[in-house]
């Protein structure tokens, strides 16, 4: 079980995940940064203190709390906490919206980024499939949290 990290250790990571998300937004000129920034300390508190989850990432989620976006416009929030937590690189977040990078600005599922589960862009599309993976967890017996924003 990994520790418990105090509230000046997540105010670190969220002020690295907006700096994050300030330089691939300005660096390709493209992006929505307001949505992101705002939820910066949320998708910090979700992924490094509440959720259970693994950075291994496994895509049916078995055994673990899993995540839902909606608005996938956030994406760059999303991917920066997803590499400061340990999923892929985060060398890689300079990719971001550029040719051949698995960093787009609606996350997909055909780019095999983990941590991503559904292709998000649909407002409203995530709260349907998390609905659908809560009521599986609860059909399978795993009585892990399905989360989504």
């Amino acid at each position: 079980m990994e520790k418990k990290l105090d509230k000046h250790e997540l105010q670190r990571i969220a002020s690295q995940v907006r700096r994050d998300i300030v330089r691939m937004v300005h660096a390709v000129q493209s992006g929505h940064p307001g949505g992101s920034l705002g939820c910066a300390d949320f998708f910090v508190a979700m992924y490094f203190s509440i959720m259970k989850n693994d950075p291994s990432f496994n895509v049916d989620g078995k055994g673990e709390d899993m995540f839902f976006l909606s608005n996938g416009h956030i994406s760059p929030v999303w991917y920066s906490v997803l590499a400061h937590r340990g999923y892929f690189p985060v060398e890689e977040l300079r990719t971001f919206r550029k040719l051949n990078s698995r960093l787009q600005g609606h996350p997909a599922t055909e780019e095999g980024l983990p941590g991503i589960r559904i292709a998000s862009g649909s407002l409203g599309q995530g709260l349907s499939a998390a609905c659908g993976a809560a009521q599986a967890k609860k059909l399978d017996g795993d009585d892990h949290i399905v989360y989504s924003l």
